[in-house]
């Protein structure tokens, strides 16, 4: 079978492997689509803690069962993969919170993933790693379910809800789909924050209340000017390019801050103002990842309409085009980017 191995980091190669066999009480999946995640960008630049060499990269992915040895999935069934293998038996996995598993294992990190035309699924991550693909949503569209979920995740953690003001950090994919979601979730106003010149015009796909042009004016006078000089109650960070100390000046008391985009390295720390935490009851989370209930809602949102997914695909693409496709996200070409495996 054709696969994209990551040999080391800053070399891909598409070459042929042999096709794997279905594992004993697991699964076979026929890769559709795989769509290619800013994640995978930087363990193709830099690599991954927990990458061990040759790797199929490749989480965001929608299938189809090739061959079963468990009992829920039959052959040809469409899926959508969930990239979490926890060990479903610690205190963590029994609230259902497997995404912060200390076993957890990534499917295109620990595992080979979806950019590749075959990959097969171990018993332990089933029945909860797949979600059937409703018949009217393409496996286009079921390949972004994955950030999707993550979105749910990150909106859950800092209880997005009814009247909420929301200020999302970031007009890329992320930041639209978190865009999108507030507004589902019930928010009253949602404003999307951005820099970028083509991401300031694009941020309009999601529909949200008001667009800040941080290359026009400061957040903190967008954000009074949006909002009536109220502020907002929830900041979810979607870019890794934030002044975080700034945040508190914009949230009206008892506001909560998500970091759902993690910090470069050598920004990771910051300084921020404890006595506006304190007297205004603020509150800071984060988010990683997202849980296989997140997924299934996701693949169910995708069905009803709810997300149109469809609006964020800038390119669909094969296979052969591979590293032409990574360099594209890597230059911020456009929002999504799915691999397609034509038949």
């Amino acid at each position: 079978m054709k696969a994209v191995l990551l040999e080391k980091p800053g070399e891909l190669l598409l070459t042929e492997v042999a096709t794997p066999s279905c594992p004993k009480g697991g699964v076979l999946l026929k890769v559709s689509c795989c769509a290619i995640c800013g994640t995978d960008v930087k363990m193709f630049r830099r690599g991954h803690r927990d990458l061990k060499y040759p790797r199929v990269l490749g989480h965001e992915i929608a299938a189809e069962v090739a061959c079963s040895e468990h009992p829920d999935f039959k052959a040809g069934t469409r899926v959508q993969v969930y990239p979490g293998i926890a060990c479903g038996v610690c205190p963590l996995c029994l609230q259902g919170r497997e995404n912060l598993c200390g076993q957890v294992k990534i499917i295109g990190f620990n595992y080979d993933g979806g950019l590749a035309e075959y990959m097969a699924l171990p018993p332990e991550s089933l029945p909860g790693g797949l979600n059937i693909i409703p018949e009217n949503v393409s496996d286009e569209e079921a390949s972004l379910a994955e950030p999707i979920a993550s979105c749910i995740h990150s909106q859950s953690v800092c209880r997005v809800g009814d009247g909420d003001r929301v200020l999302v950090l970031g007009a890329g994919p992320l930041g639209l789909l978190q865009t999108m979601l507030a507004r589902y979730n019930g928010a009253e106003q949602v404003l999307v924050a951005e820099i970028l010149p083509e991401r300031v015009c694009g941020a309009e796909l999601a529909c949200p209340d008001g667009v800040i042009d941080l290359g026009k004016t400061s957040l903190k006078q967008g954000v009074f000017e949006q909002t009536g000089g109220v502020g907002v109650d929830v900041i979810l960070i979607a870019s890794s390019g934030v002044e975080v100390g700034e945040l508190p000046f914009v949230l009206s008391p008892g506001g909560r801050i998500n970091f759902f985009s993690g910090l470069p390295k050598d920004r990771s720390g910051f300084t921020i103002d404890a006595n506006s935490i304190h007297y205004q009851e603020l509150i800071l989370s984060g988010s990683y990842g997202s849980t296989a209930a997140d997924n299934a809602e996701a693949v169910r949102l995708i069905g009803q309409g709810i997300i149109p997914v469809k609006r964020l695909i800038s390119r669909v693409t094969g296979i052969s085009y591979i590293e032409e496709a990574f360099l594209g996200v890597e230059r911020l070409e456009g929002l999504k980017t799915v691999i397609k495996f034509y038949k």
